[in-house]
This record gives C-alpha cells, sequence and structure tokens, in this order.
C-alpha cells in the first residue's frame, strides 16, 4: 500500500491534493499518517451520522506493556481509555512475514473497535466473536476507499485478507474466540466489497 494513503485520504477530506508521502518503512511517520488518515475516514463518516467522534489516541511500543485493558501482546484496543497500542517489534514481525498491509489491516481493525464504541455497539454485550468479525469488516471498508483513490497496490488486498485470516482460531468454545480463519478473511472482504454489509 502506498504511503501517501493517510495524507491523500486526509486531503481529500480537506479538498486538498496530496501534498507530501511518508517514507517506505512501516515506522513511526507511517503510523502516525495512517492513523491521521483513519481519523478523517472514520471522523467524517461519524460527524455524517451525527455522531462526535473523540479519535482514539495511538501509542506505540517496543514491548509487551500493560494497557489498562490488559497487555499489547501485538494490536490492542482498550475502550476504557479509547487508546491503541501497538507492538511494534510484532508488528515489524507481521509486516515482514507478510507485507505492509498487515500493518495497516491490523491498525485499521483496532479504529473498528473504536467505531464500536462510539456506536454504542461495545455496551450491547455482544459476543466477543461478533464484535471482532465486525472490525475486521469495518477494516475492509477503509481498505475499499483508499481504493477508491487509487492507493491499493497489487497485492495490498490479499495481505490484509491473509493477516484477517492468520489471527483466527478454532477456539469456539472460549469465550475470547476472535473467529475461524475464513470467517475472518470473509468478513474483511465482505467490508471491502460493500461496507453497508458491517452493519446487517
Amino acid at each position: 500500500m502506498k504511503k501517501q494513503v493517510a495524507v491523500s485520504i486526509l486531503a481529500l477530506s480537506l479538498g486538498l491534493f496530496p501534498f507530501q508521502t511518508t517514507q517506505a518503512a512501516w515506522d513511526s511517520p507511517t503510523l502516525s499518517a495512517v492513523s491521521n488518515g483513519l481519523d478523517a475516514f472514520w471522523g467524517g463518516i461519524l460527524t455524517r451520522l451525527g455522531i462526535r467522534y473523540t479519535y482514539p489516541m495511538v501509542y506505540s511500543h517496543r514491548n509487551i506493556e500493560l494497557t489498562p485493558c490488559g497487555p499489547s501482546l501485538l494490536a490492542h484496543y482498550c475502550s476504557d481509555s479509547n487508546t491503541i497500542h501497538l507492538n511494534m517489534v510484532q508488528m515489524d514481525k507481521l509486516v515482514e512475514r507478510v507485507g505492509d498491509s498487515a500493518g495497516f489491516f491490523s491498525l485499521a481493525h483496532e479504529y473498528g473497535h473504536s467505531v464500536q464504541k462510539h456506536l454504542g455497539i461495545l455496551d450491547k454485550n455482544l459476543p466477543i466473536v461478533v464484535l471482532e468479525l465486525q472490525a475486521d469488516c469495518l477494516a475492509g471498508a477503509f481498505f475499499a476507499a483508499t481504493d477508491e483513490l487509487g492507493i491499493l497496490e497489487p497485492g495490498d488486498l490479499k495481505e490484509g485478507a491473509m493477516t484477517a485470516m492468520m489471527t483466527g482460531d478454532y477456539d469456539y468454545e472460549h469465550t475470547h474466540h476472535h473467529g475461524t480463519p475464513e470467517q475472518r478473511g470473509r468478513a474483511f472482504l465482505s467490508g471491502f466489497n460493500d461496507p453497508k454489509s458491517c452493519f446487517q
């Protein structure tokens, strides 16, 4: 995925043209730029729905940090503080293994949980697997927006789907079951093909 993704989305929301690019690696400037893009994307949508969107604060760590909602093993959203915590050592390994869009998916997925918080979905006591699959779908919706801007590169969508599938599990009886690899990949692609499907 081209690293000007966030700048392009932000520029689009302001009626401007992209004015800079970020560095090639999945680094702090890239993390900041993509976060800004997600802020602009979801902020614009929720504002049109009459919902005031408080952007989640994104923190990056080089080791496992204990957050108000638990340890940040890879990517972690904490609804109590509306914060996203990323273990950059693990993120780097993921990106090296799958591709740069693996990082975009991980961050977009966590932003999906922040959207759920603002829509009151997290207050409905839904099973975790339902919330996780919807967050995968919302990540797909963000990928669709970048595709409309001509930002996605060949292979980016596949990388996103692969990352979703890699984080699936078959622990059906566990309360923290996040969905099978097939379910997670399908939810991500569903959001990409039809963002409205995330709320059906």
